[in-house]
């Protein structure tokens, strides 16, 4: 979904540059220091985690706070882009927080024919997810959704990633048509 949503951005930042105008404004990077500092704690964690028992015992509450941190620092950023993004990040921290880590739908993995991920799901191999059950909370935040593209194999997905991918979608058409826009050319290459 993300690879689909840069090339979608790309294509209208590029059309709306070729017309000489701007998707929405200029984003900047300055706002994105509090997400970067969550993105920081989660790498760390996640990295440390398998040798670390203290680490891996919390690794759960990790997850969850990092990402809150990542929301709300897309939120508090001063792009739609970045907002949406947020706003999918956080959507996502709730089961993370609620259920210990992001459950999947097992019966959509199963669909898909994702045997592979369902097999290190059940067996406790990834930190990061957990197959849904009779006990999941806020189940329909959950990876659930079915999303596949000629560009990529079928995936399972939230509610959350489909904000995330219309925030970069927004952001990437926003920086593109900026970058690429007539007015910004040199006077010799108009």
């Amino acid at each position: 979904m993300t690879k689909e949503a840069i090339i979608l951005g790309m294509m209208l930042g590029l059309i709306f540059s070729w017309k000489n105008k701007v998707f929405l404004s200029l984003p900047t990077f300055k706002n994105l220091i509090i997400a970067g500092i969550g993105a920081l704690i989660f790498i760390i964690s996640i990295k440390l985690a398998p040798n670390s028992p203290s680490i891996l015992k919390i690794f759960s509450a990790i997850h969850g706070v990092s990402l809150g941190i990542i929301g709300f620092g897309f939120i508090v950023g001063k792009h739609l882009g970045y907002r949406l993004v947020g706003i999918g990040v956080l959507l996502n921290s709730l089961p993370v927080v609620l259920n210990g880590a992001m459950p999947v739908e097992p019966s959509r993995l199963i669909e898909i024919g994702d045997d592979r991920a369902r097999s290190l799901i059940a067996g406790g191999k990834t930190l990061t997810h957990v197959l849904a059950d009779e006990g999941t909370r806020v189940r329909f935040l959950c990876d659930r959704f079915i999303f596949s593209s000629p560009m990529t194999s079928a995936r399972v997905m939230s509610l959350g990633d489909g904000f995330i991918a219309v925030g970069i979608f927004v952001f990437v058409a926003s920086a593109v048509s900026y970058v690429f826009r007539r007015a910004n050319l040199n006077e010799m290459d108009k």
